[in-house]
């Protein structure tokens, strides 16, 4: 009986085989030591995300040039020591931090440069549009919700863990 690798997730764990070999596993298409475009695409992120991850030292590279490199090990290392936890984690403190920052009344613009996102549609789709249908944020004009002079204001600062609550409910 041979078991079947290079899964995308974590079934084989109920086959016998260790969270170690289950990594990598996971990992078995790619080459030992990767691009920060393949790691973004193993750890399911953005590249931006990456770039800043490997830039501030989050994650671990070795630097050739003007270029970066990753060995596969080291993707599957940081993936056991923080998982997806500390992706939630960040995305709830962010939350917390918008809620805190629109005090007073701010645009889509300001809040987005305050989170240092770039990307429109990724800002307005995982963290401004939930804030405002789940009541944390409201509209300073509800009925032009494209205005240019729209705003938006904190009905409550949230910390991270109320940003959990508020996201089940």
């Amino acid at each position: 009986m041979t078991k079947e690798k290079g899964k995308d997730n974590l079934k084989d764990l109920d086959a016998g085989y260790t969270i170690q070999e289950c990594y990598r596993m996971m990992f078995l298409n790619y080459d030992d030591v990767v691009t920060p475009d393949e790691v973004a695409t193993m750890m399911h992120l953005p590249p931006k995300r990456i770039y800043r991850m490997l830039r501030s030292g989050e994650l671990n590279s070795i630097r050739s040039e003007r270029s970066y490199r990753i060995p596969k090990l080291w993707v599957v290392e940081y993936i056991q020591k923080y998982g997806l936890q500390r992706q939630e984690s960040f995305r709830l403190q962010r939350r917390a931090a918008v809620t805190a920052f629109c005090q007073t009344p701010k645009s889509r613009k300001q809040i987005q440069e305050f989170l240092d996102l770039a990307d429109r549609k990724f800002f307005l789709d995982s963290v401004l549009l939930p804030l405002v249908e789940s009541g944390v944020l409201k509209m300073t004009i509800p009925d032009e919700p494209s205005s240019v002079k729209q705003r938006y204001v904190a009905t409550k600062v949230l910390s991270p863990a109320e940003c959990d609550l508020a996201e089940t409910e």
